[in-house]
């Protein structure tokens, strides 16, 4: 092949991968819909998730600390962390009309945790945490955060803002407070 010819190959090139590529992600979101309808509960997604995917850390696969990658990314790469997880499950829950959001935690020790909360038809709280199905049927999300993570101290419902999260609903621990009774109440009290 001559630098010409190259060169034609090339420009075709060019111009033609940003139809390919589009048509590729068609094609994915297209795949969604089919594992959507046939993954149709919190526990056949999270059967799914097990069978097919991988765990592994930001640092690893991006050289970067934290990158939320979209769930078509994650369907395309299988392989990701704790809040790629949590976004393809919600994807797929959502698409299946049930309620469904993504819940980060933050705690002492350095916790950090992602996973996908979803509402059961008595409104209780329960996750998809990474494969796992676990349910906490939780009446609050505070009620959550403490079964997720007894010592937490920060969390909430987040959104995918490009690469990253972005807290949409937060939560925040509040210690509970001690009731006091005073001397003078117990000595003024009859027996």
């Amino acid at each position: 092949m001559d630098a010409r010819q190259l060169r034609l190959l090339l420009g075709w090139l060019l111009c033609a991968l940003p139809a390919l590529l589009s048509a590729h992600e068609g094609r994915l979101t297209h795949s969604l819909d089919d594992l959507a309808r046939r993954y149709t509960t919190p526990t056949a997604v999270g059967a799914f998730l097990q069978q097919e995917f991988t765990f592994r850390r930001d640092e690893e696969l991006f050289g970067q600390i934290e990158y939320w990658q979209s769930p078509l990314e994650f369907l395309q790469r299988r392989s990701g962390d704790c809040e790629d997880y949590a976004l393809l499950a919600r994807d797929l829950l959502l698409r299946n009309g049930m309620e469904a959001y993504v819940f980060s935690l933050f705690g002492t020790r350095g916790y950090a945790h992602t996973v996908c909360l979803f509402v059961d038809a008595d409104g209780r709280y329960n996750v998809i945490n990474q494969a796992t199905v676990v349910f906490y049927r939780a009446q609050s999300l505070e009620a959550l955060a403490a079964q997720l993570y007894p010592e937490w101290t920060f969390g909430g419902i987040v959104e995918q803002e490009g690469t990253r999260g972005r807290l949409v609903r937060e939560i925040r621990y509040v210690a509970p407070t001690a009731s006091f009774i005073s001397l003078d109440t117990v000595a003024s009290v009859p027996f």
